[in-house]
């Protein structure tokens, strides 16, 4: 009885050596995303570094201009993009990962209950329990892949509406700097000016005609108040110009 159950050990130790034939390609492809991995960190570095830089040489200045506004915010996008894409392969990798060590142990077992003979009936039957139980777990991984693939899209559009949002923004911010530019411009501009020297001198010259009016009627010694049209002429003229 002892021989018989060191026989499947030695089966299962032979069966486990067996499967890693298989490594090669599903080895190669881990090496390629972790390179990939390591190439997402090397470019969040070199953004965050950049980043810095933009935001050293703003600092210096008391205003930030619209086009400096919209590459630090391009920069930020970028930024949060590469995060979620170095966890997104992250979490591929390690699924990949541990799908690959299941997919060893589950050859390994199926190599061994081939050669099991009828005494290791109770082993066999808890290693087909195991196959069901890795079955049900791939289905899961398979579903919670689909999940995560949902998660990811819904992650793409929400960045893209953020970026939508920040771009109109920094449209209405440099369309109300540029107005604010041009009113200043048209307010000190030397046409504006003689414009508003001459409407005073002509407010100016206007008041004095009123004034005369006005002395003329009140000479004359006429009852303006009874003539409807006399009386709306010297109201006109008590009008302060200035006020209008």
């Amino acid at each position: 009885m002892a021989s018989a159950m060191e026989q499947p050990g030695e089966k299962l130790a032979a069966g486990a050596e067996g499967c890693g034939e298989v490594r090669g390609e599903p080895q190669a492809a881990g090496e390629s995303i972790e390179d990939r991995i390591r190439l997402l960190l090397r470019l969040r570095a070199q953004t965050k570094q950049q980043l810095l830089e933009y935001k050293s040489m703003i600092d210096a200045n008391e205003e930030k201009t619209p086009e400096q506004i919209m590459q630090e915010k391009q920069i930020e996008v970028k930024i949060e993009d590469l995060e979620n894409e170095i966890e997104d392969v992250k979490s591929d990798f390690e699924m990949k990962t541990l799908a690959l060590n299941r997919m060893k142990l589950s050859a390994a077992l199926t190599n061994n209950m081939e050669k099991m003979d009828a005494e290791s009936s109770v082993l066999t039957d808890d290693m087909k329990h195991i196959l069901e139980l890795h079955k049900l777990i791939m289905k899961s991984q398979e579903e919670s892949s689909e999940l995560e693939e949902k998660l990811l899209d819904v992650r793409k559009k929400r960045l893209q509406i953020k970026q939508t949002s920040r771009s109109m923004l920094l449209e209405i911010q440099t369309e109300k700097s540029k107005q604010k530019k041009d009113l200043d411009n048209m307010e000190n501009s030397d046409v504006i000016k003689t414009m508003q020297k001459k409407l005073q001198m002509e407010i100016k010259i206007t008041t004095v005609i009123q004034h005369v009016f006005q002395g003329l009627i009140l000479g004359s010694k006429t009852n303006w108040a009874e003539d409807s049209a006399l009386k709306e002429i010297v109201l006109q003229l008590e009008k302060d110009l200035n006020t209008i």
